[in-house]
């Protein structure tokens, strides 16, 4: 039910909290948690894991007082805990083998020589308490090696054990609140013994994940988070629509200090670097950049961040803090369906709102974000309210997630790429199924002329088995276009091509969304194409129009057939030609020949590579261009 003016959350009709955010992180023998790392005792017992997983969650409660809870844990209160104790040891009790309920109070861990098990190995109060056990965890009644300390722990090497430690970690954010994490790490004194763990752990892992989930949801319940304190306190802005009918507030902790944050912050806007939230609703489906933009960095009180690509309304910009503080807001006169001055008399239908970003520095070095809208609006408009509530609540949760992901470096498969993506799979799947129209994919976007006069580094594939010709017009001088060109390369400015479905096999692929100098092509450099692929290359080059990249062997064609190794010889040619004085052509020409035998020839030939290329070379020059007429068009 909707709340008045000098309340706080809740005020708009929105769904009931989700669920205690618990992120988690894992990987097999590199200990990365997001964040700032510093030196743990975990570190010592298990310097070097071949599995670990850290799960983390931020209470509202101050270290000292998080310590204590943590520290004095009593698994058993969870029922999730002790009913997969009972599943897990369900083998032993139906062979008849005595089962003793377990110590799930850590203060309760003990290993003795008679009763071997998990026990502290080191108590570092209030930042750190770690268990630990060695032991063959993957049969029925575990047998386990008792060892008197951590230093033991850490020396032992006998074969045929697997070593397991878990550590609960108390880290302090600010003077209210304090981020909480179970940190799980594993390795193996020999080969047999990991084989073994990994093939145990594909059946307990999901159960070993839902037991450290549930335990820290319990606590956020039960302690609260710092996004619920955030609520019921005042932020800058409030007092700019006092009699606000609807608050919504919403915050995340991003790994990484305010001045990392904020220029991805500044940049927003429809016709700038998008929301980062659901593109497909609020960008008109233009995916939001995953680059920081100088020429998008400048913002000052009164400019306006075009909400939609079109440009015309959006958001007002009202105050600016650097590192600190982006306020913005909006009049809206709903029934002239435009936007007036934030400061402006309000119309008799009305939108009046606020939008703030509040970025706070924490302890370990992270940045707490937090970020609340505020709307006044006269009666006629609770029905559009009641549903604008839930959906605002989602898109900003969303913002909040991906722009965590931008600013620590972990943008990656977002809906919008997989769909991009999926279309592009179609597209090569429809050029296997129809070989027939090969012939006249391989000159798509180019003319007969063009396709059949001489290229620079023809000589280098001078009578190729199959090749293609792809070219594409583009509104832009190829001044403009050239430095696109010249950055191609997986690990450089990408390919501009179908990111999602490039990182599927492993390219790490990040398609540039602005010019990098630094990356343009050189003489003798190369063509990266896959990490643990062999790159081409860069054999010419005339700077401004084109480059050549060859993979194959050296000397003149004559030896190469001669040659009765089996041998592959390919070369790309990337061209930017002006066709009038702002309009240029961008032409791909790929020749590829190969020795005579089947195997080769199967392997490298047009059957496989060209419906797969094809899709790929015709989207990279979309791809360019968009690139390059986006950038001459001047913002509305």
């Amino acid at each position: 039910m909707a709340r008045r003016a000098g309340t706080d959350d809740e005020e708009l009709p929105v769904p009931s909290d989700a669920e205690p955010d618990v992120s988690s992180h894992e990987s097999d023998g590199v200990p990365a948690p997001p964040g700032a790392h510093r030196p743990t005792a975990l570190d010592r017992v298990v310097p070097v894991p071949r599995l670990l997983e850290v799960d983390t969650v931020e209470l509202a409660l101050p270290r000292d007082r998080a310590w204590e809870v943590v520290r004095h844990l009593d698994l058993s209160a969870s029922r999730i805990a002790t009913g997969l104790f009972a599943v897990r040891t369900l083998p032993a009790r139906l062979t008849g083998h005595e089962v003793e309920r377990p110590q799930l109070r850590i203060d309760d861990l003990e290993s003795t020589p008679a009763h071997p098990g998990f026990r502290i190995l080191v108590d570092d109060p209030p930042h750190e308490v770690v268990v630990g056990a060695i032991g063959q965890v993957w049969q029925p009644d575990i047998p386990f090696v008792h060892l008197d300390d951590a230093e033991a722990y850490a020396a032992f090497d006998e074969p045929g054990w697997v070593e397991v430690a878990w550590a609960l970690q108390v880290d302090a954010l600010d003077d209210r609140s304090s981020r909480v994490g179970v940190e799980v790490r594993v390795t193996a004194t020999d080969e047999d013994s990991w084989v073994r763990f990994r093939r145990y752990f594909r059946l307990i892992g999901p159960a070993s994940r839902l037991i450290r989930h549930s335990i820290l949801h319990d606590l956020a319940r039960r302690y609260g988070t710092p996004a619920q304190l955030d609520r019921d306190r005042t932020l800058p802005g409030d007092d700019l629509v006092p009699d606000a009918q609807g608050q919504l507030t919403d915050s995340v902790t991003i790994g990484a200090h305010p001045d990392q944050v904020w220029p991805w912050l500044v940049q927003m806007g429809g016709t700038r670097a998008g929301f980062y939230s659901l593109d497909l609703f609020d960008n008109a489906g233009l995916p939001s950049a995953r680059e920081i933009h100088p020429e998008w960095q400048d913002i000052a009180v009164g400019d306006v961040l075009p909400a939609t690509p079109d440009g015309g309304d959006g958001f007002e910009v009202l105050r600016v803090e650097p590192d600190r503080l982006l306020l913005l807001g909006g009049l809206f006169d709903a029934e002239a369906g435009r936007q007036l001055a934030f400061a402006a008399p309000r119309p008799e239908r009305f939108w009046h709102v606020t939008w703030a970003f509040v970025l706070e520095p924490l302890l370990d070095g992270s940045t707490r974000v937090t970020v609340r809208a505020r709307a006044a609006f006269p009666g006629s408009g609770e029905l559009h309210a009641a549903w604008i509530g839930p959906v605002h609540r989602i898109m900003e949760r969303t913002q909040l997630r991906h722009l965590a992901a931008r600013v620590e470096g972990r943008a990656g498969g977002e809906g919008a790429d997989a769909v991009h993506g999926l279309r592009g799979a179609a597209r090569m799947a429809a050029g296997l199924l129809t070989p027939f129209l090969r012939e006249r994919r391989s000159t798509w976007g180019v003319d007969e002329a063009t396709a059949g006069r001489l290229h620079p580094g023809d000589d280098l594939v001078p009578t190729p088995r199959w090749q293609w010709t792809h070219g594409i017009e583009i509104e832009a001088p190829a001044e403009d276009v050239w430095p696109w060109v010249a950055q191609i390369g997986a690990d450089k400015g990408g390919f501009y091509s179908y990111q999602w479905l490039e990182n599927l096999v492993g390219c790490d692929v990040h398609n540039a969304e602005r010019v990098h100098p630094d990356w343009a092509v050189q003489l003798d450099g190369t063509l990266s194409l896959h990490p643990d692929l062999p790159p081409l290359r860069v054999t010419a080059l005339d700077p401004g129009r084109w480059f050549v990249a060859y993979a194959g062997p050296d000397g003149p064609a004559e030896e190469r057939t001669a040659a009765d190794e089996p041998w592959v010889a390919t070369s790309w040619l990337f061209l930017v030609e002006a066709i009038g004085p702002d309009r240029s052509r961008f032409v791909s020409r790929y020749r590829c020949a190969t020795s005579d035998d089947l195997t080769t020839r199967l392997q490298f030939g047009p059957a496989l590579i060209e419906p797969i290329g094809f899709a790929m070379d015709r989207e990279m020059l979309l791809g360019v261009r968009r690139r390059a007429e986006g950038a001459r068009r001047p913002p509305p």
